[in-house]
């Protein structure tokens, strides 16, 4: 079998024309046109498009840079930024394989002259290939360092003007690699696969072996959720905190109010906690119900309008966000979200945020968490909604700091 036959080169440029034409969520495109692939093929499709996606700013940089008098577009383009990602971010594919697999493609669907076009342009990026991949800072040009970040202007200007520009880059570097592989097991007798690695929260690995994680031993026996090392430390410290401040830990009655797809859930349940979760789209409640079933019955879960707050001792809102926190495991979100999704987006965040305190019992706690490293979306909410005294404590996960993992957001309040 060829290699153009065996990774489906066609149905990549399929998968990012969709995502970026049309603004379609990467991962539902993958699982509608990558559903009848071998699992090989599968994986070289996710890697290879998630890789454009995550490298597609400085990917754009290089071509435009080396398109001496018409820029590409269209289609063309789309299929030069897979050659390009081959040849700058992917690294262990031999250069020549992916030079020729673009070309050939573009010859078979364009014709003598763009195939033409696309060699020599590929070439001379072969050429180059290091120095993109390890381009140096644009001290001043706020474009251009928009670009070298691989993220939309509008989100790099913030998070230069909100953390400042070396934390920018850090993060923006950070977020150019692929992400980990993280999954948290229901105790110490889950055999973990060959290859994974102990994390720094009980009960958390690492797997460093890649393969699909829902063909491990114990996935269908739920004995492991997969979660994010971010969210196991966000859910072991808050845990922590307040079963510290409680005369019987046991007893905790935890509302779970964004809950979709129920790992956060799952693992409060799994340390003992009372459980009842919910989610505010109710498309998104089979995913909830499935993931219960699968790893932890004793949750309960209830409609929106059912929930019971002055039952609760510990109410958790992971409020509907940007996802800037998760631009690395989910590439497309750099590309999709608009700057004119925040204030929107704020707005719901602070309403929950709002409600949950104004319902929930005296001497009961509250978490709020995004998935984001926006000030708009975290910090800000505390002093706007007068919440400062109630802090216990706040959390800022990012790629590039010490947890490694997805980019969060998290504070724990007290109401007194």
């Amino acid at each position: 079998m060829s290699n153009a036959v065996q990774y489906p080169r066609s149905l990549a440029v399929q998968v990012i024309t969709r995502v970026l034409s049309k603004g379609e969520p990467l991962d539902d495109v993958l699982n509608e046109l990558g559903a009848g692939l071998a699992p090989t093929q599968n994986a070289w499709l996710q890697e290879v498009c998630s890789g454009v996606l995550r490298w597609k700013g400085r990917l754009d940089l290089a071509l435009d840079s080396l398109s001496l008098k018409k820029k590409p577009s269209g289609w063309l383009r789309k299929v030069l930024l897979m050659g390009a990602y081959q040849l700058i971010g992917q690294e262990r594919t031999p250069a020549a394989l992916a030079a020729n697999e673009t070309v050939s493609l573009v010859r078979k669907k364009e014709g003598a002259l763009p195939a033409k076009f696309a060699n020599a342009l590929l070439r001379r990026l072969s050429e180059q290939s290091v120095g993109w991949r390890d381009l140096a800072f644009p001290p001043t040009n706020r474009a251009a360092q928009a670009s070298w970040a691989s993220l939309p202007d509008w989100m790099w200007d913030r998070l230069v003007k909100q953390q400042g520009e070396e934390w920018a880059r850090a993060f923006a570097t950070a977020c150019l690699e692929r992400p980990v592989l993280w999954l948290r097991a229901k105790n110490d007798s889950w055999k973990a696969p060959d290859g994974a690695e102990k994390g720094p929260v009980s009960f958390s690995w690492a797997s460093t072996t890649g393969g699909n994680p829902t063909q491990f031993s114990g996935f269908r026996e739920g004995e492991f959720i997969i979660q994010d090392i971010s969210s196991q430390i966000l859910v072991s410290e808050m845990a922590g905190i307040v079963a510290a401040n409680s005369k019987d830990p046991k007893s905790i009655r935890t509302l779970d109010l964004c809950a979709a797809p129920g790992g956060k859930a799952v693992a409060l349940s799994w340390l003992g906690f009372q459980v009842s979760a919910t989610d505010l789209a109710h498309k998104r409640m089979k995913l909830l119900r499935d993931t219960v079933a699968r790893t932890a019955q004793a949750i309960r879960v209830v409609d929106r309008e059912s929930v019971a707050w002055n039952e609760q001792d510990w109410i958790w809102i992971d409020a509907p966000c940007t996802g800037s926190g998760l631009i690395r495991r989910h590439p497309d979100v750099r590309w999709l979200r608009k700057e004119s999704d925040l204030k929107a987006l704020a707005e719901t965040q602070a309403k929950l945020l709002q409600e949950a305190f104004e319902k929930a019992p005296a001497g009961s706690f509250i978490s709020y968490s995004v998935c984001s490293v926006l000030e708009e979306e975290g910090p800000a909410h505390l002093e706007a909604l007068g919440l400062v005294p109630n802090v216990v404590r706040t959390w800022s996960l990012a790629p590039h700091l010490d947890s490694g993992g997805d980019g969060f957001w998290a504070v724990l309040l007290r109401k007194n």
